[in-house]
């Protein structure tokens, strides 16, 4: 069914004669894998809740709009109701969370990134200790970061783009990113290959992303929590995840491995965050 045929959405549910929760996503119109598995999961959870739904992107003008000016539209509730991003941000503290990891954890695991010749002295990296002599990209205002920094490691922040020429450039050691990222971004932003994924080495902290909605919205909430949560029990959203194109490679190649894993405390999830991140996990290496 598509995202936008508001009418087959209608027609799915059985209380067709219900109000039509009427949901606008912000980011629907970027065409990506990761866009992708965040539309999919939404579409997916809503069908499950058995409410009528349409899906359309936010009301706005078609010019490069960042997520804090979604997080105001959002607020506002009139062009924009629906966001996907990572928790802990105080961006997003004034909108209504959704209490659901859409990657069961998988969003808190991060690989690093890495000049070819610098791949052999992170061999040698064991233990978080071991990895504050090192320092680390990362964005400019971004959850990371300051999870980063108040775990005592040196941070270089510069924007996303700027972060993977400073690599290369050897302004810092390693740039910090998602499992589900990384490798598509070696091959868009490294084609002279001069940088490769550290091997054998994870970072962890509690983080994932969720849906955050209008205040007041208490539709789309209570809607999408419940298709959560059914998508959850009755395997749904595992089957997706073991099939969509931006999280199949990924969980294969992280199954039965024993990775190094450096732990890191995230201090900035709410208490429903970090609730809704221990309560619905699964095990990426099994």
């Amino acid at each position: 069914m598509s995202l936008l045929c508001a009418a087959s959405a209608r027609a799915q549910s059985p209380a067709a004669n219900a109000q039509v929760i009427e949901i606008k996503l912000a980011d629907l119109h970027e065409d990506n894998p990761l866009i992708n598995y965040r539309k999919a999961v939404l579409e997916l959870a809503m069908r499950a809740s058995g409410r009528p739904f349409s899906i359309k992107g936010c009301q706005v003008a078609n010019v490069a709009t960042s997520d804090q000016r979604y997080v105001q539209l959002i607020q506002a509730g009139q062009y924009c109701n629906l966001i996907t991003t990572s928790a802990g941000s105080g961006m997003t503290r004034t909108l209504e969370p959704i209490p659901f990891p859409i990657y069961l954890g998988g969003g808190g695991y991060r690989v690093l990134l890495a000049r070819r010749e610098s791949l052999e002295p992170a061999r040698s990296i064991r233990t978080l200790a071991d990895l504050r002599a090192f320092t680390i990209g990362s964005g400019i205002g971004w959850v990371d970061t300051s999870i980063m920094q108040a775990n005592q490691l040196k941070v270089a922040q510069s924007n996303y783009l700027n972060l993977f020429e400073m690599l290369k450039a050897g302004r810092f050691d390693f740039y910090n990113r998602s499992i589900f990222e990384a490798t598509s971004e070696l091959e868009t932003y490294d084609p002279g290959h001069q940088l490769a994924i550290v091997p054998d080495l994870v970072l962890y902290y509690p983080t994932d992303l969720f849906f955050y909605t209008s205040p007041g919205r208490d539709d789309i909430r209570d809607a999408l929590l419940e298709g959560l949560k059914k998508i959850h029990r009755n395997g749904a959203l595992l089957d997706l995840i073991q099939k969509h194109s931006s999280t199949r490679q990924v969980r294969q190649s992280m199954r039965g491995t024993h990775p190094r894993v450096i732990e890191l405390y995230n201090d900035r999830l709410t208490p429903i965050e970090r609730q809704a991140i221990e309560t619905y996990k699964m095990d990426w290496f099994k």
